[in-house]
């Protein structure tokens, strides 16, 4: 059952950009960079977050992803940032307030899902507000790259 969800954690997402792709087909190429550059946020993030014993995953997709797990660096938040952006970019605050929501979700509902599944140890050196402060503050430094990003292309007419 829990490979189960943190697979679903990883397909999931992916086969929802094929939706996206049809409504509009330029919304992948154009929100990847920033969804890597989460993706590279956060695995340095998880790195840190070993290393301090914020959390320690016990069940992983693959044995070894201990660290920077597949489910949700590589699936849902690289996915979810694609999302994000594609439904909010350009309103920053309806964008900041979107990802705080999904931050709080994240924060308090799936890390006690990983919990009480036995996903990941209590770990207890990051509160769910630490946890939320760390994913806004990565939230504005997205929201800031792409707005270079975009300013890039239009200046470029690319």
């Amino acid at each position: 059952m829990v490979k189960l969800v943190l697979w679903s954690f990883f397909i999931i997402p992916w086969i929802s950009l094929f939706f996206l792709h049809q409504l509009n087909k330029s919304a992948v190429r154009r929100y990847m960079p920033v969804a890597l550059l989460a993706t590279v946020l956060n695995t340095i993030i998880y790195q840190i977050a070993w290393t301090y014993d914020w959390w320690k995953y016990k069940e992983t997709i693959f044995s070894w992803d201990k660290v920077a797990q597949i489910h949700t660096v590589y699936g849902v938040f690289l996915v979810g940032t694609i999302w994000i952006f594609y439904f909010t970019f350009g309103k920053f605050w309806l964008y900041f307030i979107i990802n705080l929501i999904v931050d709080c979700i994240y924060s308090f509902g799936f890390r006690a899902l990983w919990k009480k599944l036995e996903i990941t140890t209590a770990g207890g050196n990051l509160s769910p507000l630490e946890g939320i402060l760390i994913m806004t503050t990565i939230a504005i430094i997205l929201y800031g790259y792409q707005k270079w990003q975009s300013d890039i292309l239009v200046e470029n007419k690319i």
